[in-house]
């Protein structure tokens, strides 16, 4: 950009503005500060990025991980240094578990108090430090003229190769200096959100396909990659191709239509799925690293033979040796290897296999729908046939998110599943805000009462931008998971996991969204199509007392 397209002066603040334009940033997400307030004052009087302030700055970057998990672009958030950027780590951690491309903005101290350890307000000398053990780059600012051009080669790389958050921490003093060199500039004068995939090698793909075109058995494993590469045309292409079905991991959910016919779901550790994949031969494994829960703890037995696409090299052969290798983004590696793939020739014998995969899938899905319940598969049908297939359905660490949420509730489009990844309770609540702002309809969130306090400030932020977030409250008055785990495990006893907590429906409404409470599957049915005609957020407390009981490790 030259100097003539700015004929006032250009402040850091400004700069960092122009670098989320050029990115293609829509939305922000915030905690304001007297330490950032000159980025967010630019980014509004511009007027091009819409910008949504939360209640915890964990939050705001959930909010910006579950945007970039939907949207398919970067999440942004910005917040303030010290004890906003440590509040924000619990969601820079989620984040980085995730693959996903999360830009965090922060601030510094004032170059002339960094590294003086007086005890300068939000003074954090190791800030960068600490930023890196959950990020892919952290850089730090030391002058005005490199902010535009960092922000943007940041958020560059965190769509580059294997998506991941990085961070950047500006000094007060630079994001109210005068950007001195125009040519510092030059990084926003056009567009910068085109991403340059990795290709894979040629040899690589023979190799591969070689491999493939001795399969007689196949199936695919796709994993969160082919969902955060938008893949999925390319890996339905494929699996038609060699004729094959796909498994998904919970990650990879949508990845392929779960209404797809080649589609077995996410039911890989269940008996009937284990029972058929021991009968399979090769195993095409794309964007996966083959996570602890979706193998059962790395004991699921899968084909001997694999090839293994991934654009993270370190990923492959890590838990499951590979026999060929293709280091590639997924959408040009299953591209490639579609056009390497010689026709199949026995189409009965794969007409018999698939149709074993879907007796399979069914049987499991058949044990799930018992591990439920009659309430609680009777909720799960209202939801899977009246939400909106472009909404996102957020599962947080909770016991009916685990048994059907990720199960039976089937996920039609790439990029409406989202989930704890790691595995924390808590995030749902603001993950859900920014999934519904990135679809622009109605996300569903299932969350227990125990993770719902953790986060429960982010209702005030669904009220105040108007998010189309359902939250299906499942309320057993404590943490039902430890419950289970201590029940096993010495004489049974409680060990603080019970919990006290408010009536919901009253602090709902509070914060001036609807609520509901239920004690049924059919008062949920009405609540639930209620809240789905209503423009914010609604929440609906169930109480799972009322319910038949889950049975989760029923045939398992």
């Amino acid at each position: 950009m030259n100097s003539g397209e700015h004929p006032q002066p250009v402040t850091g603040g400004d700069a960092v503005a122009l670098a989320l334009e050029a990115l293609g940033v829509d939305t922000v997400f915030t905690i304001p500060s007297a330490h950032n307030l000159t980025i967010l004052r630019a980014i509004d009087q511009r007027g091009a990025i819409r910008v949504v302030g939360g209640r915890h700055e964990q939050g705001v970057v959930h909010a910006a991980d579950a945007y970039a998990r939907v949207s398919g672009r970067i999440g942004v958030a910005v917040v303030s240094g010290g004890p906003g950027t440590a509040n924000a780590m619990g969601g820079l951690y989620e984040a980085h578990h995730a693959s996903s491309p999360v830009l965090l903005i922060t601030s510094q101290v004032e170059t002339s108090h960094l590294g003086r350890g007086r005890g300068y307000v939000h003074e954090a000398e190791h800030q960068a430090e600490m930023l890196r053990t959950a990020s892919k780059e952290t850089v730090s600012i030391t002058s005005v003229d490199e902010i535009a051009a960092t922000v943007v080669r940041l958020g560059r790389s965190a769509l580059t190769g294997r998506p991941r958050p990085v961070a950047v921490e500006i000094p007060l003093d630079l994001q109210d200096e005068t950007v001195r060199d125009l040519h510092a500039l030059d990084a926003v004068a056009a567009p910068a959100w085109d991403i340059v995939r990795k290709a894979p090698d040629p040899l690589s793909i023979d190799r591969a396909a070689a491999v493939l075109a001795t399969a007689k058995a196949p199936v695919i494993w796709a994993g969160g990659g082919v969902v955060r590469s938008r893949a999925g045309a390319d890996l339905q292409l494929l699996a038609e191709r060699w004729d094959a079905p796909v498994l998904t991991s919970r990650e990879g959910r949508g990845a392929i239509p779960e209404s797809d016919p080649r589609s077995l779901g996410g039911y890989a550790t269940l008996p009937p799925m284990r029972e058929f994949l021991a009968g399979c031969d090769v195993m095409l494994a794309v964007g996966t690293r083959f996570q602890m829960y979706p193998t059962a703890e790395w004991r699921l037995e899968l084909p001997a033979t694999m090839v293994h696409l991934d654009v993270d090299p370190t990923m492959i052969g890590l838990s499951y040796p590979a026999t060929a290798s293709v280091v590639a983004d997924a959408q040009l590696g299953l591209t490639a290897l579609t056009k390497a793939l010689p026709e199949v020739q026995d189409t009965a014998g794969r007409a018999a296999h698939l149709d074993a995969g879907r007796r399979a899938a069914a049987a499991a899905r058949d044990l799930v729908a018992l591990q439920a319940g009659t309430d609680h598969l009777e909720i799960s049908r209202v939801i899977a046939e009246t939400r909106p297939g472009a909404g996102a359905l957020v599962c947080d660490a909770t016991v009916p998110a685990y048994v059907w949420g990720d199960r039976l509730v089937p996920i039609t489009e790439i990029g409406t599943s989202v989930r704890s990844t790691a595995a924390g309770i808590g995030p749902g609540m603001a993950m859900a805000v920014g999934a519904a702002l990135a679809a622009d309809t109605h996300s569903v969130l299932l969350q227990g009462d125990g993770g719902f306090m953790l986060g429960v400030g982010e209702l005030a932020t669904a009220v105040q931008c108007r998010a189309k977030v359902i939250v299906c409250l499942f309320d057993d008055s404590g943490y039902g998971m430890l419950r289970t785990i201590q029940s096993n495990i010495g004489d049974g006893s409680p060990l603080h996991v019970d919990l006290a907590t408010p009536d919901f429906t009253t602090l709902a409404s509070s914060f001036g969204a609807e609520a509901h409470r239920v004690g049924s599957a059919a008062a949920f049915d009405t609540a639930f199509r209620a809240a789905l005609t209503h423009d914010g957020p609604t929440l609906i407390h169930v109480d799972m007392a009322s319910l038949a009981p889950l049975r989760r490790n029923l045939g398992a």
